[in-house]
């Protein structure tokens, strides 16, 4: 590696953790451009290779221990690891999160498998001056019909880096569907929010088809039909799903029909908390709902107005429930944790004038895996309760 290195101090119970934040770097030798490798030192201690970026608050982040180049041979072993995890974790499921940043040691970097399609994301300076490589090994170790770059996403912003989304090879299968526990699902790329699937909720949605035989299912923030289409595969004798994109919805209805459920499943274009209210106020009941809102708290300073709004649709999903039923309700934003979003919680069944057991919990994945040295690689969280 060329010489070229970054000097920090860091708190030591920090010590594993694989972001350098610019407070504590004290000196950066050799005149590293953004985006290129250093040598990391902790209290003059070598700690690992990273990528920098002098612009942005996170000044490193350390992809290896060693003292070697992120290059396309370490980019390939890395993808095979990835590939291996998934494999195992997963043995019955082909199509995944392949690689999840920095808990893969691809710090900055996203890819989700559909089959032979591939969609990559990078947030980090360092990984999109890589994505060449990263096209190239991944080409190394799969049989590659496309590989597609989605990043309009504001992740990009804090490293300086322009969103963008272009094909980064290959030919789309616009007709392209993956599987899931035996579901199976149209992937719009192009179009679609992210990648175009969230892969991060399938413990989830295997819960909500464990406990939706027999019962009326509210399915809302519905997207294009996941959760609805595993609640009626599941047996539910009815699915009602809102959400307020309709072409996410037209997609959910193919979904329905490609699972033949089309028959118990109803979707309706319309935005949540107007929705839930109206059939608060018509009487309507269900005994389960699944309740998955986008991230409302995308940063520190959204967090007072974000546990607001997960208070007020919590609060209007609660009063929705039949004797007995079921609320599986989850958060997407890094900034709810765990005793935080529990209160939040209580405070909407306090709101609701109703009283829950807790019946499980769930999170992301094994695709997603989390890091114990770095808690914002978790960012899945929910609980499934039950009116008492």
């Amino acid at each position: 590696m060329p010489d070229k290195a970054v000097h920090a101090v860091r708190k030591r119970s920090r010590a594993r953790h694989l972001w350098i934040f610019s407070n504590e770097v004290k000196a950066v030798e050799g005149g590293p451009e953004t985006g290129e490798t250093v040598r990391v030192y902790d209290r003059g201690r070598f700690i690992g290779s990273g990528l920098f970026n002098a612009h942005s608050l996170i000044a490193a982040r350390i992809y290896s221990s060693a003292n070697e180049e992120l290059d396309q041979v370490l980019l390939r072993q890395r993808l095979e690891r990835a590939r291996n995890l998934r494999q195992e974790a997963l043995p019955e499921e082909s199509d995944w999160r392949l690689a999840y940043g920095e808990s893969d040691m691809l710090p900055g970097l996203v890819i989700d498998k559909f089959g032979c399609h591939f969609v990559v994301q990078a947030y980090s300076a360092g990984m999109d001056q890589r994505l060449e490589l990263v096209k190239a090994a991944l080409q190394e170790v799969f049989d590659v019909a496309s590989v597609f770059e989605k990043d309009d996403f504001r992740l990009r912003e804090p490293e300086g880096l322009a969103r963008r989304e272009r094909l980064l090879w290959g030919v789309p299968d616009p007709g392209l569907v993956i599987g899931e526990s035996g579901a199976r699902f149209r992937v719009d790329v192009g179009s679609g929010q992210k990648t175009g699937y969230y892969f991060d909720h399938r413990l989830t949605r295997r819960k909500v088809r464990q406990l939706a035989s027999g019962r009326k299912v509210l399915d809302v923030f519905s997207y294009t039909g996941s959760f609805a289409v595993n609640a009626a595969l599941g047996g539910a004798g009815r699915v009602l799903a809102v959400d307020e994109s309709a072409p996410a919805l037209s997609l959910a209805r193919e979904n329905a029909e490609l699972n033949s459920v089309a028959d118990r499943c109803e979707f309706v274009a319309a935005d949540a908390f107007a929705f839930l209210a109206r059939l608060a106020r018509i009487g309507e009941r269900f005994d389960l709902i699944n309740l998955d809102p986008p991230a409302f708290i995308k940063g520190q300073k959204e967090k007072a107005a974000g546990l607001k709004g997960y208070r007020a649709i919590n609060a209007l999903a609660m009063r929705l429930l039949s004797p007995g039923g079921i609320l599986v309700t989850s958060s997407c934003s890094h900034y709810l944790f765990w005793q935080e979003m529990l209160d939040m919680l209580a405070l909407a069944a306090q709101d609701a004038g109703r009283s829950f057991t807790i019946l499980d919990r769930t999170t992301q994945g094994p695709d997603h895996p989390v890091l114990l040295s770095m808690p914002e690689t978790e960012y899945l969280r929910g609980f499934v309760l039950r009116l008492t």
